[in-house]
C-alpha cells in the first residue's frame, strides 16, 4: 500500500506543484530567512553608527544631538514597521503593502535627489 502524501491545501512550489509537508520549507528556508534577516540588522546598526560620526564631524552637530536624531531615526524605522506589519495583516495582503512602501520610498528618494541640488557645496577647509 503506497502511503500518503500531506500536502499543504492552497500552497505550490516554484514549479506550481503541490507543496508538499515536511518536503518543502523546514529548517532549511527557516535557516535562509535567519541569515538574511542577522545581516540586515548588522547592516542597519552599522549604519546607524556611522551616522553618529557624519552628523558629529561633518554636520557639527553635537555627539548629544547626534545620537539623539539618530535613536529619533531608529525609532521612527522601527515603528513604521510595526504599522506596516498591521497594515498588512489586517488591510492588504504582504505583496501590495511591498508595492506602497516601495512606492513611498521611491518617492522620497526621488524628491531628496532634487532637493540636494538645491544647496550649495560647503568650501573646503584647508590647513595649508
Amino acid at each position: 500500500e503506497e502511503a500518503q502524501v500531506q500536502v499543504w491545501e492552497g500552497y505550490v512550489d516554484w514549479r506550481n506543484r503541490p507543496a508538499i509537508k515536511g518536503h518543502h520549507g523546514g529548517m532549511l528556508a527557516a535557516s535562509f530567512v535567519f541569515a538574511v534577516e542577522v545581516l540586515e540588522n548588522l547592516a542597519y546598526i552599522a549604519n546607524a553608527s556611522n551616522l553618529v560620526l557624519y552628523l558629529t564631524k561633518f554636520m557639527h552637530f553635537s555627539p548629544s544631538s547626534s545620537a539623539n536624531i539618530v535613536t529619533n531615526f531608529m525609532g521612527t524605522a522601527f515603528l513604521l514597521a510595526i504599522l506596516g506589519g498591521f497594515l498588512a495583516d489586517a488591510f492588504f495582503t504582504t505583496y501590495s503593502i511591498y508595492l506602497i512602501s516601495a512606492a513611498i520610498e521611491f518617492m522620497e528618494n526621488t524628491s531628496r535627489l532634487s532637493n540636494s541640488s538645491e544647496y550649495r557645496l560647503l568650501d573646503c577647509i584647508s590647513d595649508t
